[in-house]
């Protein structure tokens, strides 16, 4: 979309404008792109770039808190010190979220920087990590409480309670949260969308729309980038023809915005100067001088080295599609950063196999919070799931209904924990213990969408409900995580039997303790199917880019890590070759856009020696409803 291009042009920009504020640029995103487009360089002094590494900055948060953690724990749980350590040390699903935000609370009580320049993650978690403010306000009550009954005691035996440092922390997050919240609504803040226009990105936009407004944070400008020129080029006519009808259906549907509407460039846009150049573009569209603003502003979040124009890559290097799955594949995964076509291969692949293999019961299922697959089919699927075909079953998760569901089936037996914990003072206990659990079942985790999702990929397996499911997973810094997802399950597994054991004499809970051992097993036989290479397959997605490749580096680097097949990679969306006597065999930008994505080309090539290397080219025609996508399966696949 552009959302890091505009990030990182935005920062230069205002810091080339006003040498004497203090201006930050940072990322939320965990798959940090700021310095792949900065081509590692920052020349200002008044800069300041930073990547959150969300679990350095977990650790510095439990190393500083640690013993205030341990003192609220030990005063209103069960657990002791060495159960508060090692619950400490296990993996926070969701983390990136959590520690963005805290972060952010910490910046603003600082006041360290003039200007705050934030490149959000893809839609979906951007739209928890807004969230956030409200969720660490929850995950407080629930401290208070473990603390209110401290107190309460306190004051019944000793007659008094003095405040200690517990009630400081308390305070502190209390009040920036409410800072950060205070923050993103009031004048000092803008969110700036980033889209291109096409069908996919306007409804997401849109919806993302309607959030920001329950939210209360103000939005100016929208950036629609990668806009084609018009010119005398075939190929770019069709495009700009497109692009024309979703610009003006955007300008209807959006009334009251400015819109930034940028060309799309030659080459990537990357480094200093490009980017200054991008800045000032936008700038100059936007007529507003950000560089005299005061406040901060919170903006969403192209290498442009020399190439050969003479030089081509082999066509017999590439394949123009790539060969159908085995036939015992379980589990098909499509991942990428965003933006790249994820989801209309994913569809279009499962159109396919539903053609050719009428005998098996397939599952198009969406892991993203920000679904797509209504958007991309042309119909309304639903969390609940929709039979497509016969053989062939769409579903969007609602991870919060999911949690929900989850939450409603154990919260007697867990109720039931919390009274017989109660000794002495039972009938004070158990209020204040039963008061912590409803607080407890209330906040759902920040990580729910990658919980719930392997929750629900396990029960679909456990049941043998489907014979493939085919994952239109999130952006790649989140499909990690969803990939990590079951070994860290298997962690906090772990955690909990030892607890079972430790406190076996104290309490029983053979219900929850069944169903963590039925989870357990299922979770390893999940991590078997995943490293099964006859069984499962994931294809990374991606396009012929400086930062898609740098991107997608990271993410084979994480799938060999994890031990997950690969034998395909699909590069998306490149632009097509002249032909001769073609209008665009003259078009300028046609021909330099060619030369520098066959210069990217032959660096994926490099990258992937070992893996069959599938080039689609970017279509003329829409590529939306099931028609549409039916034929991009067959050209994808070969197959008449």
């Amino acid at each position: 979309m552009g959302k890091t291009t505009s990030a990182t042009a935005t920062a230069l920009y205002l810091a080339d404008k006003n040498p004497h504020k203090r201006i930050l640029l940072t990322s939320i995103d965990p798959a940090h792109s700021l310095m792949d487009s900065l081509k590692g360089t920052n020349d200002y002094k008044n800069l300041t770039v930073w990547e959150i590494d969300a679990r350095a900055s977990f650790q510095k948060f439990t190393e500083r808190y640690i013993d205030t953690l341990k003192k609220i724990l030990d005063r209103g749980s069960f657990l002791d010190e060495a159960d508060v350590c090692e619950l400490l040390s296990i993996s926070l699903p969701g983390i990136d979220e959590v520690m963005g935000m805290i972060e952010l609370v910490e910046l603003a009580e600082s006041n360290a920087y003039d200007v705050i320049v934030l490149d959000t993650a893809p839609t979906g978690h951007t739209i928890k990590f807004l969230e956030m403010p409200r969720l660490i306000q929850q995950w407080v009550h629930t401290l208070d409480l473990m603390m209110e009954k401290h107190r309460y005691l306190s004051k019944l035996y000793l007659r008094r309670y003095q405040p200690d440092d517990t009630d400081a922390f308390l305070e502190t997050f209390t009040r920036g949260a409410e800072k950060v919240e205070g923050m993103l609504q009031d004048g000092s803040c803008e969110f700036v969308p980033v889209m291109v226009p096409e069908a996919l990105s306007v409804n997401e936009t849109r919806r993302f729309l309607s959030v920001l407004e329950k939210h209360k944070i103000p939005v100016k400008n929208i950036v629609v980038n990668r806009v084609y020129p018009v010119n005398s080029c075939d190929f770019c006519s069709k495009q700009y023809a497109i692009q024309k009808e979703y610009i003006a259906g955007m300008k209807r549907r959006f009334a009251g915005y400015t819109f930034l509407t940028m060309s799309l460039c030659e080459e990537e846009v990357c480094g200093k100067e490009p980017l200054l150049k991008f800045a000032r573009e936008m700038m100059e569209t936007i007529h507003h001088d950000y560089g005299t603003a005061n406040g901060k502003i919170v903006s969403p979040s192209r290498n442009t080295g020399d190439f050969d124009e003479g030089k081509c890559i082999p066509k017999k290097e590439f394949t123009d599609h790539f060969s159908l799955p085995k036939h015992t594949l379980e589990f098909l995964l499509f991942g990428g950063k965003g933006g790249v076509g994820k989801t209309t291969i994913a569809s279009a692949t499962a159109l396919l196999l539903s053609e050719r293999y009428p005998e098996k019961r397939i599952l198009l299922f969406s892991t993203d919070p920000a679904h797509s697959l209504s958007d991309c089919l042309d119909i309304v699927v639903g969390d609940d799931g929709l039979a497509l075909r016969k053989n062939l079953f769409i579903q969007e998760m609602d991870a919060k209904k999911e949690y929900h569901k989850l939450k409603q089936i154990y919260v007697k037996e867990v109720r039931g924990l919390m009274s017989a914990l109660a000794k002495k003072d039972a009938a004070v206990q158990v209020v204040f213990e039963n008061e912590i659990m409803e607080s407890l079942m209330d906040i759902a985790p920040p990580g729910i969408d990658e919980i719930m999702a392997l929750t629900r990929i396990i029960d679909y397996l456990d049941k043998g409900s489907f014979d493939i499911l085919i994952l239109d997973t999130a952006p790649t810094g989140h499909l990690i995580r969803f990939l990590e997802m079951p070994e860290l399950a298997l962690g906090w597994l772990k955690f909990f039997f030892n607890l079972f054991l430790k406190y076996k004499n104290t309490f029983r809970m053979p219900k929850l303790t069944a169903y963590l051992i039925n989870l357990s097993k299922n979770i390893k036989r999940l991590l078997a199917l995943l490293r099964d290479g006859e069984r499962s397959l994931f294809i990374p997605i991606t396009i012929p880019t400086g930062m898609a490749f740098e991107e997608t580096r990271d993410l084979v680097k994480a799938i060999r890590r994890l031990k997950i097949p690969m034998n395909h990679i699909i590069i998306n969306m490149v632009q097509p070759a002249p032909q001769e006597n073609a209008a665009h065999d003259t078009c300028p930008l046609c021909i330099k856009r060619v030369a520098y994505e066959e210069k990217m080309l032959q660096a994926f090539q490099d990258l992937f020696q070992t893996e069959s290397v599938c080039v689609v080219p970017k279509q003329e025609n829409k590529v939306v409803g099931i028609e549409a996508l039916r034929l991009l399966g067959k050209e994808l696949f070969g197959v008449n």
